[in-house]
């Protein structure tokens, strides 16, 4: 159970009659929000409803056109406050992959496992007594020698807030922290987390998933379509009527059950054969003798612990790993390596991955986004046929999201991006 905080408790956070400008819009206009020491807050609410803004405005990255704002943390307001999301995952990316574009444009020719800067130069801190009990409260003690491109979503997830902390923040804000990781690594950063808030840390947590607010959260902001709907004690907020305001009713189940007409081909016929597979980077073995077939009309789902290998096997399958030659693997029934090109497979195969999401770092329209799929790629280098473009429109209007058609995908709030990539993998 959550404290009792009296009233006037120390003010962290004082936001009073704010409005945020976001590109060439303004929201959460008129907006008051106080956090007071004691006090652990959740920002709830659906996609695309503005939490992420409100937590990069409240960061500095966004700036606020109306109102007055005081950050009572660290010694200028900013540097006690920690701040983990997707973007921070994707301009790291962005920085590794500038980093391995020089030392390519210099000859200087390295492996897929040394690539970028490691965790550990990440983490830098001249305090050691604080990166160990970091590092152990994370159990990433094995993970700090790598480069943050060949972990998985999950390993980074828990990289990046053990990043975050190193700067021993008064408050920590934390977007989406449970997205990718497993049901064991879900319960572990809970505890973790519940475990820093007794030291003192101060916690935002944003989720669109009422089930991921911890117990420790003693204060809800709900917010919807870039407006703060409700906030107050946990209690209070998180009523029925409340909830179904901000999500709106249960929708009807859309499915009418009716199966699809045959294809005429051999239900049973294998498209994916894995025979004795092994992966191997450097001393770290990722798959092990692995059999596996998944035949037509079969849907599989792949489950395992963060970093146990399900990246690498999706790898495989979609022609991005070149281990691929070394083993015995059949896709549709060809053989890896007996003349198909990796764009012919690719072209039967639809991908959604945080990794690519995070990779597709350029500045172009969600329309673009959607119709690059028809040639995987990541960006839109050819003229797409009006086939293609009336196909891509028919698969966005599909999904519900004709209304981000002409807005600039890196502009979209995290979940928005996900649907776009979705209806990429889909054309």
């Amino acid at each position: 159970m959550a404290r009792q905080v009296d009233s006037q408790s120390r003010l962290l956070l004082d936001l009073e009659g704010v409005a945020i400008r976001l590109w060439d819009r303004i929201i959460f206009p008129d907006t008051t929000w106080r956090i007071r020491e004691g006090q652990q807050w959740a920002v709830l609410g659906p996609n695309a409803s503005g939490k992420t803004a409100l937590a990069r405005a409240i960061c500095g990255e966004l700036p606020f056109s109306a109102g007055r704002v005081r950050r009572n943390v660290g010694r200028d307001g900013y540097d006690g406050i920690g701040f983990v999301s997707f973007e921070l995952h994707q301009h790291l990316m962005a920085r590794d992959a500038a980093k391995d574009l020089s030392r390519f444009a210099s000859g200087n020719v390295y492996s897929l496992t040394t690539a970028g800067d490691t965790i550990r130069e990440g983490l830098a801190e001249p305090d050691p007594v604080h990166l160990d009990w970091v590092t152990e409260l994370f159990e990433i003690g094995e993970l700090l020698d790598r480069p943050l491109r060949v972990l998985s979503n999950g390993e980074s997830r828990k990289t990046l807030i053990a990043r975050a902390l190193m700067r021993k923040p008064e408050l920590l804000i934390l977007d989406e922290p449970f997205d990718g990781l497993d049901a064991a690594s879900q319960h572990r950063l809970e505890a973790v987390l519940g475990e820093l808030i007794r030291t003192g840390l101060h916690v935002v947590l944003i989720t669109h998933r009422q089930d991921e607010l911890i117990p420790e959260i003693s204060h809800v902001l709900c917010v919807k379509e870039c407006m703060v709907l409700c906030q107050g004690s946990r209690r209070d907020v998180l009523t029925p009527d409340t909830l179904e305001g901000l999500y709106g009713p249960e929708e009807e189940d859309r499915h009418t059950g009716k199966k699809e007409g045959g294809n005429g081909k051999d239900e049973r016929e294998p498209i994916i054969e894995f025979r004795n597979v092994s992966v191997r980077y450097g001393d770290t073995l990722a798959l092990d003798s692995l059999d596996w077939t998944v035949r037509r009309g079969e849907n599989w789902a792949i489950q395992g612990p963060n970093g146990s290998g399900k990246t690498t096997l999706i790898s495989l399958v979609y022609a991005d790993n070149l281990q691929a030659y070394a083993n015995d693997i059949r896709l549709f029934g060809k053989a890896r390596g007996s003349g198909e090109s990796i764009w012919e497979i690719k072209q039967r195969i639809g991908l959604v991955s945080p990794h690519l999401q995070a990779g597709y770092r350029l500045e172009m329209g969600v329309f673009d986004v959607v119709v690059s799929g028809f040639f995987d790629s990541t960006g839109l280098y050819r003229r797409p046929t009006e086939e293609q473009k009336a196909a891509a429109w028919r698969w966005i209007q599909r999904l519900g999201i004709g209304y981000l058609r002409e807005r600039i995908f890196s502009q979209l709030s995290y979940g928005e991006r996900r649907l776009a990539i979705i209806v990429r993998a889909l054309v």
